[in-house]
């Protein structure tokens, strides 16, 4: 402030003050008293002590929150460096998978089954699985066919073929050409294969295949669960071959990844993951539980063969007509055999290997059948000319057409109401074309309303190739000829249809085809033995025998027989007669016939004869197993009492 602006009179004006100087010795006077007195030295003390309750004060307030901080800071590096030691005793060492899936490689994926690993393996072609078509047949029946001409297998339908070709990638199938991505046939070796996503047109399967391009093949076949249990990652881990951190990594999975939980442990629990690598993880990585349906296979279509059934018990009878159609008889045996509802006379014969099919029918034969309520069944067989080759004719679909087109064509011009097969003595390698020939037939009798019928021996294991099976499925009738069981031109005497002998072919052949579908036949004939004794020396000449190749083998005296035989086919009433006539006649529990034998001028003669007991026998056992009916052969051997007798069984 500049006073010079100022009236310095004006008593408002204000003045400065003036400081009043001290001398010196008064400014530190005070000082000296206190130093003189001690009190100077106490201030200061005071001022000290201050000083640092301030700075005391102080401290305690700062000093929690630094000494949070602190130990927060050594949590934090306590924790961070014990996470990281921690994670120092897992192993990073990853599994050898080759080793862990065995029995896996570039050509084979192992089977995974729940939580095991498996011995068994799948092929593996182009990436894709495959199985061996003996496999799948051996399942199917030989159903899967192979065609020569067409070069393709086939699958027959009620009224369709399916077709499928090796390395094609275009099928048939229920009548429509459609394309996939697939070789559904494949050739390695000698053996074909077939791939799983083509059965699966024809089968209810699932599988899941995970591998390739260097990683083991591996699979699921089929699996039988509905669900899996399964548990989420809390946290990112690995699932190790055991039950330690240091053992082998299979698979590292992340957060959220479920697993399949197979076993639940203390600490470890055993799981399986979503690409079938089943090890070990802690508990303490895994979430919880939950329920997770399986995705079911895809649902097929059965495949479903229409039977044209005669709707009633079915009561047949051969008439074995030679030369003629048997036109002429007919009436005469439609009034002696009551109750009969089928006849089946011998009228086609396969002539050559080309197929020609001879016929000898009559379309007055036939209507005379029909006035009296009696059903045709045409027999067609291959027993007039054993000369030709069964498998030069049913191995070739052009072949096979020929005789269905024949068949048919003269079922159309007699006015038949069935077919009925009866192609005997082929060989094993002819079986599978023979029942594809039933199959092509069966389309074909469906559709003009026929009922195809198969006669079939009695089941043996050397006879199995005719596939009853499928015969059940494509034919409307399996007919049992239950009688043959000792044969002329055979070593043995014996019964031609003993109970046991009858029993088992009934109850072997409805273990394969549906028993409202089989029909046994029984014999209106039996045979007499006519035994002459071997000297000593023709039985020591037949203990050694040659095989086709000539090499030597022996034979067991009881399996040779002390006779020779001849042999005499005799129908039912000549067969009683001659019994009556020459020996005492007892019944046979073994075979529940009765049976006689004598002797004359060195001779044994034997017979078990067919008659009104051994018949209803047979019938009672044919009513137990629910059969559809009973045949016999043949007509004109018969007597009265069997017409009533199947009437009396079969109404």
């Amino acid at each position: 402030m500049n006073y010079d602006d100022f009236d310095l009179n004006d008593p408002q004006v204000p003045r400065p003050r003036k400081k009043k100087r001290r001398p010196a010795d008064d400014i530190y006077e005070p000082v000296n008293r206190q130093y003189r007195s001690g009190t100077a030295n106490s201030t200061m003390k005071r001022r000290k002590v201050s000083k640092k309750q301030k700075k005391k004060e102080m401290l305690h307030a700062i000093l929690p929150p630094i000494i949070a901080i602190v130990l927060i800071l050594i949590v934090a590096a306590v924790a961070f460096f014990s996470g990281a030691l921690d994670s120092l005793k897992y192993s990073s060492e990853k599994a050898d998978l080759d080793s862990y899936y065995a029995g896996s490689d570039d050509t084979h994926a192992v089977i995974v089954r729940g939580g095991e690993i498996t011995e068994e393996t799948m092929p593996i072609i182009d990436g894709r699985p495959y199985v061996t078509l003996e496999s799948v047949n051996e399942e199917f029946h030989d159903r899967f066919y192979y065609d020569v001409e067409s070069d393709s297998y086939l699958y027959t339908r009620a009224d369709t073929i399916d077709r499928a070709s090796v390395n094609a990638s275009t099928i048939t199938y229920k009548g429509s050409e459609t394309a996939v991505d697939y070789k559904p046939y494949v050739v390695v070796g000698e053996d074909v294969y077939m791939a799983l996503d083509y059965l699966k047109l024809y089968k209810k399967l699932s599988y899941e295949l995970f591998g390739g391009n260097g990683e083991p093949y591996r699979m699921t076949y089929n699996e039988e669960a509905d669900s899996h249990t399964m548990a989420k990652m809390i946290k990112e881990q690995a699932v190790r071959l055991d039950q330690d951190k240091k053992s082998p990594i299979l698979k590292e999975l992340d957060e959220g990844d479920s697993v399949i939980l197979l076993q639940k442990g203390e600490e470890w629990s055993t799981v399986r993951t979503d690409d079938l690598r089943i090890g070990y993880i802690e508990n303490k990585f895994l979430g919880d539980t939950y329920e997770e349906a399986v995705e079911p296979a895809e649902e097929v279509e059965e495949l479903s063969i229409p039977s044209n059934s005669l709707g009633k018990p079915v009561v047949l009878v051969w008439h074995n007509v030679v030369g003629t159609s048997g036109a002429d008889d007919i009436a005469g045996i439609l009034s002696r055999a009551k109750g009969i509802n089928v006849i089946s006379p011998t009228w086609f014969t396969i002539t050559d290997d080309e197929g020609h099919v001879d016929s000898i029918g009559s379309k007055a034969y036939v209507d005379a059948c029909h006035a009296a309520g009696v059903q045709v069944w045409g027999l067609f067989d291959n027993l007039q000319h054993l000369e030709v080759s069964s498998f030069e004719v049913f191995s070739k679909a052009s072949k096979r057409a020929a005789v269905i087109s024949q068949l048919i064509g003269y079922a159309h011009e007699y006015g038949l109401d069935g077919i009925n097969i009866d192609v005997e003595t082929i060989p094993t390698e002819s079986g599978p074309h023979f029942a594809q020939f039933i199959r092509e037939l069966s389309m074909e009798c469906r559709k003009d309303g026929l009922i195809l019928s198969v006669d079939n021996y009695v089941p043996m294991g050397f006879n199995d190739h005719y596939n009853r099976y499928e015969q059940g499925v494509y034919a409307d009738y399996v007919i049992i000829m239950g009688y043959d069981e000792h044969y002329a031109g055979g070593a043995w005497a014996g019964s031609v249809a003993s109970i046991g002998y009858v029993r088992s072919g009934i109850e072997n052949t409805v273990a394969q085809v549906p028993s409202d579908k089989v029909i046994n036949a029984v014999p209106l004939y039996t045979r007499l033995w006519i035994e002459t004794p071997k000297t000593e020396e023709e039985i020591e000449n037949e203990k050694t025998g040659f095989n086709e190749d000539g090499t030597e083998y022996t034979v067991a005296e009881e399996d040779i027989p002390p006779y020779t035989l001849e042999v005499q086919t005799l129908k039912m009433s000549d067969g009683i007669a001659t019994a009556k006539a020459n020996g005492k006649i007892e019944w046979d529990e073994e075979t529940s016939q009765n049976y006689a034998t004598w002797e004359k001028g060195g001779k044994t003669y034997e017979i078990w004869i067919e008659d009104k007991d051994s018949l209803e026998e047979k019938l009672m056992v044919m009513k137990e197993n629910n059969l559809a009916g009973v045949a016999a052969w043949q007509v004109n051997y018969a007597e009265d009492f069997v017409w009533d007798l199947f009437g009396q069984y079969y109404e």
